[in-house]
């Protein structure tokens, strides 16, 4: 799948776990099987550096001096969920209309 159709998933995944965050390593886990790593952890970096993710590092909870990134979507990733505003960068495989519309 093109890497448009990857960053869509990683904002519907974030989107749907709203306002919770997570690990990088959640993420890859959730997609591995249908992206390969690197293209993940570039499209979690694409999504970040254009807004609309917000990425966080952490320290490892559990190996000392090491640390994580966790992502979180924004206000701007979830406009573009709800079709508030469009990006060609990504594409989105699921209609998200609110119930009655």
């Amino acid at each position: 799948m093109p890497p448009k159709t990857c960053r869509g998933q990683i904002l519907d995944y974030l989107n749907r776990i709203y306002p919770a965050q997570t690990s990088g390593i959640n993420v890859v886990g959730v997609f591995y099987e249908y992206f390969k790593d690197t293209e993940i952890r570039r499209s979690l970096q694409f999504l970040a550096d254009k807004g609309y993710v917000e990425k966080t590092t952490v320290h490892h909870p559990i190996k000392r001096g090491k640390s994580e990134d966790h992502y979180k979507i924004t206000p701007s990733g979830i406009e573009i969920i709800e079709g508030t505003i469009q990006d060609k960068s990504i594409i989105l495989e699921v209609d998200h209309q609110e119930d009655g519309e």
